[in-house]
């Protein structure tokens, strides 16, 4: 608690007392990634173990990024939330977003979103897949929605994308 008798400023007492609840303030900063795209999960239908253990694996073994990672290997199928991330870290949901992008490097909504996006294009090229099916397990209530999110991403339809990709395979 704050009191008005501190030596330090409201600032200078909160700075001191976030700083003191992350593990090693040391690690903060850029960390490198293997890949263009910044991919954390290549293949995701193995589980979420795979995603955790590729996120470690590409970002490091810090005790921040492997809770960061847990936090969403499981999660790409649901509705995740900056405020659920804060409450599973314990900080408030501006300090949670900041902390996330220092240590995975951008932003948490685009990390998920290109973490939905991986796992949406690895499923296309299985054509066992539906497009529902698909949509249901990144995230998605429905096909359309998916869709709308995929094109604007790719620059074509879910079912484009799966046809252009065959269709290369096959030429390969």
């Amino acid at each position: 608690m704050f009191h008005k008798s501190s030596t330090y400023g409201q600032a200078e007492y909160t700075a001191r007392t976030v700083s003191s609840t992350i593990p090693d303030a040391s690690h903060f900063g850029p960390q490198t990634r293997s890949g263009s795209s910044g991919a954390v999960a290549e293949d995701t239908m193995a589980g979420s173990s795979v995603v955790q253990k590729s996120c470690v694996k590409t970002l490091g073994h810090d005790p921040v990024v492997e809770r960061l990672c847990a936090f969403l290997s499981g999660r790409v199928s649901e509705r995740v939330t900056l405020k659920e991330l804060s409450r599973f870290l314990g900080y408030s949901e501006k300090y949670a977003s900041d902390v996330f992008q220092r240590y995975m490097g951008r932003p948490f909504s685009k990390h998920l979103k290109q973490l939905r996006l991986d796992k949406a294009t690895s499923m296309l090229l299985e054509e066992r897949h539906t497009i529902t099916k698909i949509a249901e397990s990144v995230g998605f209530s429905d096909a359309f929605a998916f869709s709308h999110f995929f094109k604007r991403a790719v620059g074509c339809s879910p079912t484009e994308y799966r046809r252009q990709q065959l269709r290369q395979a096959d030429m390969a």
